[in-house]
């Protein structure tokens, strides 16, 4: 999960084992913290299950590990994501309301 500025990597982004998302620089590795900063933040590609951005895309009463992927399209308008149960869902980019229905 990466962010360009000016044609050059920014940060990245990672989901850890314990399902929290950590926001660092590049080159130094810093971690950011700041909501505010991160909120900034224009993400060249997204596969991250965690994230404001995605908040939508878990079911109600899902368990933590129950989505399994997720991964943005080319153009930044979707995003699919692959879960426990078999299914793969689309649903539109970003999706910041919670229990959203996929798009179809």
């Amino acid at each position: 999960f990466m962010a360009v500025s000016r044609f050059f990597l920014s940060h990245f982004q990672v989901s850890t084992g314990a399902y929290k998302r950590q926001v660092h620089e590049v080159p130094l590795g810093k971690q950011i913290t700041d909501p505010a900063v991160i909120e900034k933040i224009t993400w060249a590609t997204w596969t991250s299950i965690l994230g404001d951005e995605v908040i939508g895309i878990w079911p109600r009463n899902a368990d933590k590990a129950d989505v399994n992927c997720a991964c943005v399209t080319h153009a930044g308008l979707n995003i699919v994501t692959g879960d426990d149960f078999g299914l793969v869902k689309l649903f539109d980019f970003p999706c910041t309301e919670k229990f959203v229905s996929t798009c179809f």
